[in-house]
């Protein structure tokens, strides 16, 4: 074997094994994504410099891999022509050529460091980082002609491509969630819990307020004597205080605030003279800049106020952590599920039940634009004010109206009675015409 042949040999090797490293590399970093080079930034203590740098510069780490792999894989197959044409002449060697390099080059440096580097991209990252810095000073130049070529052509047919958006969005971190749960890496309780968090800043206050007809409130003219009783009554910690009407709240009363007066025998003082001062929030603030009012404020209880100043519901701390961390129970909290499966494909539902948990949990689309809870689904469905036991179809789903009291719909009754080939468009007209 001739000197030349051994060289060339090893100089196409030398050029299949940078391949090999330029498709791994920028694969890893394409998989690994911003968030966890941040993270490898910590992890990996002595090459946090190295680190930080990929993670603020990972268009150009992808452009070094993208031109170091075609000048690569540009040159071995020009090296793997001369290297065949010489063994088997200028007719047969090209052809030899084109077909074991393309062989090569696909399953050797594209699918299999590929894979590789997708199942162990941080160890990948980690050994890759000094050879990519390297090549970032002997590529820099070219990288920076190649880079500013593209901004040029972008530019001439009005083309954005630098990145404005932020590496992680909402919905991707919605997607690694959901993905992370059905695998199995995060419980179905820290599943929910995440997803609540994601969801907190979307949320309406008037979605998890306490409505104004399920308020308890008492008058501003009865004695902390009555109103002890109240509390004893309802289980209930702090309730708002109103002047002739709800829509006049003037305060919110503690039951501690009641421990004085009744110690000191003052069984007549009226609560309005022990009330504290409350919070108005508008029904369209979003849960979270409640919490953070509430916090600031520290008060545990608001009273949510409609456009035109009414009394719209209250809401507490407890009923913003729950959109959280779920329902919250004590021993005065009604035990009864909002959803109670009553049997295969039947459910009670209560009235209040928000139409996104009434989706999630029985994995449905309740979806309607101008309503939030099921007894307004209802409501919007029937045309009217049902009576009990009076039922509408909404898709696969039977919805019957269970307790109705004063004009509110409490609890229904949700039943699968069929596949459902309708749409619930098709649905809601039909009920439409027959109420």
């Amino acid at each position: 074997m001739s000197s030349d042949l051994v060289g060339s040999i090893g100089l196409l090797l030398l050029f299949l094994i940078l391949s090999f490293f330029f498709s791994s590399t920028e694969t890893a970093i394409t998989a690994a994504g911003k968030v966890k080079l941040k993270v490898m930034e910590n992890t990996h203590p002595n090459r946090k410099g190295g680190f930080t740098w990929l993670s603020g510069n990972i268009q150009r780490a992808l452009s070094i891999t993208l031109v170091g792999n075609n000048i690569v894989n540009i040159a071995a197959s020009a090296v793997a022509t001369i290297m065949f044409t010489r063994l088997f002449g200028s007719q047969h060697g090209p052809l030899a050529a084109v077909a074991v390099m393309t062989t090569i080059v696909v399953i050797f440096c594209e699918i299999l460091p590929k894979n590789i580097a997708i199942a162990h991209k941080e160890s990948v990252l980690y050994h890759s980082l000094p050879i990519l810095l390297f090549f970032n000073f002997v590529l820099g130049p070219v990288v920076w002609c190649v880079q500013h070529s593209v901004w040029c052509i972008g530019r001439i047919f009005g083309l954005r491509l630098d990145t404005l958006r932020s590496f992680v969005t909402r919905e991707d971190l919605e997607v690694m969630v959901n993905a992370s749960g059905e695998s199995g890496a995060i419980e179905e309780d820290e599943r929910k819990m995440i997803s609540g968090v994601i969801a907190f800043e979307e949320t309406r206050v008037s979605e998890v307020m306490v409505a104004r007809t399920d308020m308890m409130a008492i008058p501003s003219d009865i004695t902390v004597a009555r109103a002890s009783e109240i509390f004893l009554e309802s289980g209930h910690s702090r309730v708002p205080v109103y002047e002739k009407e709800l829509d006049k709240i003037t305060g919110v009363l503690y039951v501690k605030d009641l421990l004085g007066p009744l110690a000191s025998g003052m069984l007549d003082v009226q609560v309005d003279e022990v009330q504290r001062k409350t919070l108005f929030i508008p029904e369209t603030i979003k849960t979270d800049e409640a919490f953070e009012l509430m916090k600031k404020s520290k008060i545990h209880m608001a009273i949510v106020v409609d456009e035109y100043g009414g009394t719209a519901g209250l809401v507490t701390l407890e009923d913003l952590l729950e959109e959280i961390v779920g329902d919250i129970q004590d021993e005065y909290d009604d035990e009864t599920p909002d959803v109670l499966e009553e049997g295969e494909g039947v459910y009670l539902v209560q009235g209040y039940v928000n139409l996104d948990e009434l989706s999630e949990t029985l994995e449905y689309a309740f979806e309607f634009d101008d309503v939030d809870t099921v007894a307004g689904m209802l409501l919007s469905l029937k045309g009217n004010f049902p009576e009990e036991g009076e039922s509408v179809n909404f898709g696969p789903w039977r919805i019957s109206a269970v307790e109705v009291v004063d004009h509110r719909i409490l609890q229904v009754r949700i039943e699968l009675v069929s596949e459902g080939e309708d749409s619930p468009q098709d649905e809601r007209a039909e009920n439409s015409k027959n109420s």
